[in-house]
């Protein structure tokens, strides 16, 4: 009798019971579905969120608890974080899809064991194999339409209670207002801070065009909140102690929104997409990973933003929700789109990436060879003997990454009025031309073109963030300055603000147009 689980029943029979299938390496090939579920990615994004922001302050007072030499201080914050970074971790834990994948098989069996217990049974003899496979399910969002469809919804209720609030005392209505508005308060903050996030994400997801893993996006968007925190340190610590004026002169508020916070959070998002530098396949790629990570910390400074506007009651949060939600989301993300190009077109040196490729690569391995030195298995491959895959050396890397640069097809050409330049392509060559009519096809070249250099475009992102700081500023500073009266600067400062968010959808709609031309 083969060897196995067995059992003797009262009877005195033994039986054998059968072990389930072993686990085995997924074809190439294997393709599995999902179910779409867009509101899960919205569930996801305020449950990173809202621990992300607590977690920014916990980790401030932990940076003073430090720099003070306050143990308490250090203490408490340490405490404090642990739960925060356990639950984003645990919700962005890696997921894995247990596949079973069954095949017709004269020489199979009809009964297959499963490994939490219990059996399968089929019809017809079929052989059972097993795979363990990375969930790399594509991003999936609501419709846009349903999204910009809730965020006028929502804009329109807090006018509508501004409406009421502004009612006379004595009917009655003024009172129901403040009782809703109290009421839908908390709703309104987090649908207000987060909504137009997502429908931005998804509006540049599909003019985009580009298909794209949920688990990229989301690591996209979770690399702009952590940019938030350094930026949120310089801000709060560093950048009030450089500014060469008085806290209470307006230009110390000046030089901190127009040019400390532009600096600092510009190059610390520019950062965060360099991350991801060696998995950006193109300008256009990376595009898609500056505008995510410039919504993702749009998202965190969001939350807080839209939170304090709510004490002002609805005129305020109205106000704050749609200036934001039309214009210093997408500015944000449009900033950093600009710096993510540049660093796309840094992509497309291949010997570059193979070496930063290379790099990230031997850190892991040597993370895992330190983890099962001491006793951990990190690879789950059932021993400590180290990471058992191949080492390439960094020649290696960059020979290989040549090798594939020399083997990618020559691109489909259509050629113009010259029909000698349309020959038969020779046999096994990857070459295709075709004459389109008496006329040469051109691809026009729209939209915005941004630098390539990461320098020059980190630059047009400060200078065009600090603008809109400072322009902003300066719109109600100046009129009440010279005394032009409240109904003055109101219409000032909204036909100034009208402006900027009219300039920044123009531009994000320049860049993805320029962006798309690029391939």
């Amino acid at each position: 009798m083969q060897e196995g689980r067995t059992f003797i029943d009262q009877m005195g029979r033994m039986y054998r019971l059968k072990e389930p299938e072993p686990l085995s390496e997924p074809p190439s090939n294997l393709m599995v579905a999902r179910n779409s579920r867009p509101w899960r990615a919205y569930l996801r994004m305020l449950g990173t969120v809202i621990p992300a922001f607590f977690l920014m302050y916990v980790l401030l007072f932990l940076v003073i608890g430090i720099v003070y030499l306050e143990p308490i201080a250090v203490f408490l914050s340490g405490l404090c974080s642990a739960p925060l970074i356990a639950l984003i971790f645990r919700l962005h834990r890696p997921r894995l899809v247990h596949v079973r994948l069954l095949t017709p098989d004269e020489g199979g069996s009809q009964a297959h064991a499963l490994p939490e217990g219990g059996s399968l049974r089929t019809p017809m003899r079929t052989q059972m194999s097993r795979y363990l496979v990375r969930d790399d399910s594509v991003l999936d969002l609501p419709p846009t339409r349903q999204l910009w469809l809730l965020f006028g919804l929502v804009v329109s209720v807090l006018v509508g209670l501004l409406l009421l609030i502004l009612q006379d005392f004595q009917a009655g209505l003024a009172e129901l207002g403040i009782v809703l508005f109290l009421l839908l308060a908390i709703p309104t903050w987090i649908v207000g801070f987060s909504l137009p996030v997502l429908a931005w994400w998804g509006t540049s997801d599909r003019l985009l065009g580009i298909p794209t893993r949920r688990r990229d996006a989301e690591a996209w968007l979770m690399a702009g909140m952590a940019s938030a925190f350094p930026a949120f340190l310089f801000n709060s610590l560093l950048a009030p102690e450089l500014i060469p004026f008085e806290p209470d002169h307006w230009a110390f508020e000046f030089s901190l929104l127009a040019v400390g916070a532009p600096l600092c959070e510009e190059i610390f998002k520019a950062m965060a997409v360099a991350l991801f530098l060696p998995y950006i396949k193109g300008p256009k790629h990376g595009f898609q990973v500056g505008f995510t990570v410039g919504l993702g910390f749009a998202l965190i400074e969001n939350f807080q933003y839209i939170g304090v506007s709510l004490l002002g009651g609805p005129f305020a949060a109205s106000f704050t929700i749609l200036v934001r939600g039309i214009g210093s989301i997408p500015g944000h993300a449009v900033w950093t789109a600009v710096a993510g190009t540049a660093i796309g077109w840094m992509a497309t040196d291949r010997e570059l990436k193979a070496r930063l490729s290379w790099k990230a690569k031997s850190v892991a391995i040597s993370a895992i060879d330190i983890a099962e030195g001491v006793g951990i298995d990190t690879d789950g491959d059932g021993d400590l003997s180290g990471f058992d895959g191949s080492r390439p050396t960094l020649e290696e890397a960059i020979s290989q990454a040549s090798q594939e640069d020399e083997e990618d097809p020559q691109p489909w050409v259509i050629v113009g009025k010259d029909p000698a330049l349309a020959r038969e392509p020779e046999f096994g060559s990857q070459e295709f031309h075709f004459t389109y009519g008496d006329n040469q096809v051109m691809r026009a070249s729209t939209g915005i073109k941004t630098p390539k250099s990461v320098s020059a475009a980190v630059t047009l992102s400060i200078a065009g963030h600090a603008f809109w700081n400072g322009s902003s500023f300066l719109s109600y500073y100046l009129p009440d300055a010279y005394g032009m009266g409240g109904s003055a600067t109101v219409v000032i400062q909204f036909t100034w603000t009208a402006f900027l968010v009219s300039s920044v959808l123009l531009i994000a709609r320049g860049l993805i147009k320029g962006v798309n031309s690029l391939e």
